[in-house]
């Protein structure tokens, strides 16, 4: 199902939403060229038209603190807003949470969830979705997302059911208005096709080969001990990459006390940067190194988690490239990886 609605008639239907008290609303606002996702009864600095939010959307599904005792008492959310990036990352979460162990709180925060995602139409230097095997919109095929705001221009948005709740969801607040002309939709491709473009003028400088490239290349680089102790030595180790990555997924379960006679245990994020993160009883840590570390976080993404789940868990958001106060950049990271000269092989056969 689809309807096309002005950028106005959808604010002032958000701002009936975020009437209801009984739902939570999350939806980006605007902050120079980016935007941050709030609890917000003010709608005034909303914006759609912005990449995605500084903060990941898993804080909404997995809390940097969060209190283990399941609350099945959660409200209802509604995520306005969601680009690509953050979709594929929600992606990497369910398969970690919700297959073969099942993480009961994280299942009860997805299930009371309704994501309307939206096109990415003015990606930024940052961005790279495109060389990671993704795109600046979501598309039905991708799953996670109910809902999708797709751009015939910036006065004009066509929505798509992807789900029944996205379908619901649509009719209930959505029923009146017509459906997109083939036109509008073909002007929607366009605009589309050119988010695509810039993703791929912005990263012209890397290389654009994609899925077996890169896993190849980090798969076989641990030969090459002395690029990664180059590429990490601006690496201070503050877990900024880590705690702002949409996937990262590590955690520690810790026992806590509200008072001499109330005790619990609370999750909290964890980070693979720390010393202390790989280090085993007896004080034996087989990452003794930062740069065996940082080599680690890379191939997390790149490796790891492509064996086992067929996809790169890194979404090209570029948080880490903003957050990172050395500016290490993610993108020259594997370009000079793969580029690497002299004896070392980066492709094994």
């Amino acid at each position: 199902m689809k309807r096309l609605i002005s950028y106005t008639d959808f604010v002032n239907i958000l701002y009936e939403l975020v009437r209801e008290e009984q739902k939570l609303i999350y939806f980006p606002c605007r902050d120079g060229h980016l935007s941050n996702s709030l609890i917000n009864k003010n709608l005034e600095n909303f914006t759609l038209l912005n990449i995605r939010t500084i903060e990941p959307i898993k804080l909404l599904f997995f809390p940097a603190k969060d209190n283990l005792s399941i609350n099945s008492e959660l409200q209802q959310q509604i995520l306005v807003g969601i680009k690509w990036c953050d979709v594929q990352a929600i992606k990497v979460l369910d398969k970690m949470f919700l297959s073969d162990y099942v993480d009961e709180m994280y299942k009860t925060y997805r299930e009371k969830t309704l994501i309307i995602t939206a096109d990415c139409i003015q990606p930024q230097q940052i961005c790279f979705c495109g060389i990671v095997g993704g795109k600046p919109y979501v598309e039905q095929k991708d799953g996670i997302s109910d809902l999708n705001i797709s751009f015939v221009d910036e006065n004009n948005l066509i929505l798509e059911s992807y789900t029944s709740a996205g379908e619901e969801f649509l009719e209930k607040y959505f029923q009146n208005f017509e459906q997109p002309t083939k036109t509008e939709e073909v002007q929607r491709n366009s605009n589309r096709e050119v988010a695509n473009r810039k993703i791929y003028i912005f990263n012209n400088e890397f290389l654009k080969e994609e899925n077996e490239k890169y896993y190849k290349t980090l798969k076989h680089s641990y030969e090459l001990d002395k690029i990664w102790k180059i590429e990490s030595e601006k690496c201070v180790q503050c877990g900024g990459c880590n705690f702002i990555c949409p996937s990262c997924y590590c955690f520690l379960i810790r026992e806590a006390s509200k008072s001499y006679n109330e005790q619990y245990r609370d999750r909290v994020w964890d980070v693979c940067h720390f010393t202390g993160y790989g280090r085993v009883a007896g004080g034996a840590n087989p990452r003794k190194y930062k740069y065996q570390r940082f080599r680690n976080r890379y191939q997390c993404k790149f490796v790891y988690r492509y064996e086992n789940f067929s996809f790169y868990a890194c979404t090209g958001c570029g948080r880490c490239i903003e957050v990172c106060p050395a500016k290490i950049d993610i993108r020259k990271v594997i370009r000079n990886l793969v580029l690497a000269k002299g004896e070392e092989v980066l492709v094994k056969k």
